[in-house]
């Protein structure tokens, strides 16, 4: 499979089995027309597991378009992959110790059913307390919390991605705070791109990758393009914006010629590797978090692939935690057409006091992969 959710899931167990650990990785096919990022498949040799998921979803043409939206599905409990386990429990083999990546969170259930095989919940994502954990009822809600609690209780360990989600957990949680650890997302050294240049001479290249939806707001860069270009004029002609992915629900191309951007330039979906080509050939460098007050619970995977790129970098969101990762590489905005403006602005006329961070190298999923050993060498 494609797009950027599986890095975590593909990498970490890479590395496992380089440090010499036998690793099974179970999935569901993927969904009906699907991306397939062949430059993953080829060089996996790992050992997966495909089996059949009866998901109406996985029946939805262009159904992996609404990646990155949240909830989708209202009609099961606690997500559409419920219908996946009995499929799961059929092929699973002997092992000596389960490690279940959520979401989906349906996977909880998965680890309640072995009571003697030490058992590690990783949180790509939160779940209750987070726009992931909302459900139509309120019942389904306190069940929800009922299930991971029960859950974290019998875990041997529980592994989040985030500072602020491993502080909410050991809040909700204090009898078992000393389960909870912290192991980032990362970026893959081996095979980096080299960045060959900086950028086009004469323009200046700012690029967003990720998939655009109506939960990422992109609208408030244009919107401080717009003021930036009523400040400097001159630079507006050498201004190119360019888009890594897919935009779901967003006509992004308007938006930018609105905003008066001459030259604009939407890739689509790309491989992993061509869309780290296409990134390193830009000069600014856009995250954007998720506005609402689920902003402070995500991190964007793509931030620790934005540090190792070395290019400055412009934040639009409220997570303090994301200011601390950028550091001296880049300025974190607001959702807030001035902030944006004079950050771009800032980056343009000082673009080498903006450094690349020293310690990206503990970002890699080959040193990352080293703290997870460390951790399932401890439940044995």
């Amino acid at each position: 499979m494609g797009m950027g959710g599986i890095q975590r899931t593909f990498y970490i167990p890479r590395y496992l089995k380089m440090l010499g650990w036998k690793v099974n990785v179970y999935t569901p096919h993927p969904p009906h027309s699907y991306p397939v990022d062949k430059t993953i498949s080829e060089c996996n040799g790992l050992n997966v597991i495909r089996t059949f998921c009866p998901d109406p979803l996985h029946l939805l043409r262009g159904g992996f378009k609404s990646v990155g939206m949240g909830r989708l599905d209202y009609l099961t409990f606690p997500d559409n992959k419920v219908p996946w386990l009995p499929f799961l429990y059929k092929n699973l083999r002997s092992m000596d110790v389960i490690v279940t990546s959520l979401p989906p969170f349906s996977l909880l259930l998965s680890g309640l059913f072995y009571k003697d095989i030490p058992w590690i919940i990783d949180f790509r994502d939160p779940w209750v307390g987070s726009f992931l954990g909302q459900y139509r009822f309120n019942w389904e809600e306190k069940l929800a919390m009922k299930l991971e609690r029960y859950a974290v209780k019998k875990a041997s360990l529980c592994v989040t991605v985030t500072k602020n989600h491993l502080e909410y957990l050991k809040s909700c949680y204090p009898d078992y705070s000393e389960r909870f650890y912290l192991i980032r997302n990362g970026y893959n050294e081996d095979g980096f791109p080299e960045r060959l240049g900086m950028g086009r001479k004469q323009d200046i290249v700012i690029t967003y990758m990720g998939t655009l939806n109506k939960l990422r707001p992109i609208e408030y860069v244009f919107e401080g393009l717009m003021k930036l270009f009523k400040e400097r004029s001159d630079i507006k002609d050498n201004i190119v914006f360019k888009h890594i992915g897919y935009s779901v629900g967003v006509n992004i191309k308007e938006q930018a010629e609105k905003a008066g951007i001459k030259q604009f330039v939407e890739t689509g979906y790309l491989s992993h590797k061509d869309a780290l080509i296409e990134l390193l050939d830009s000069d600014i460098l856009v995250l954007l978090g998720v506005k609402g007050e689920q902003d402070k619970e995500i991190i964007p995977g793509k931030l620790y692939e934005y540090l190792r790129s070395g290019i400055p970098i412009v934040a639009v969101t409220t997570n303090e935690e994301i200011e601390k990762l950028v550091s001296s590489q880049g300025i974190r905005c607001g959702y807030n057409a001035d902030e944006i403006a004079q950050g771009i602005l800032k980056i343009i006329e000082n673009p080498h006091f903006f450094k690349s961070i020293k310690n990206y190298k503990g970002f890699s999923w080959e040193n990352l992969a080293k703290e997870y050993s460390k951790l399932i060498w401890s439940v044995l």
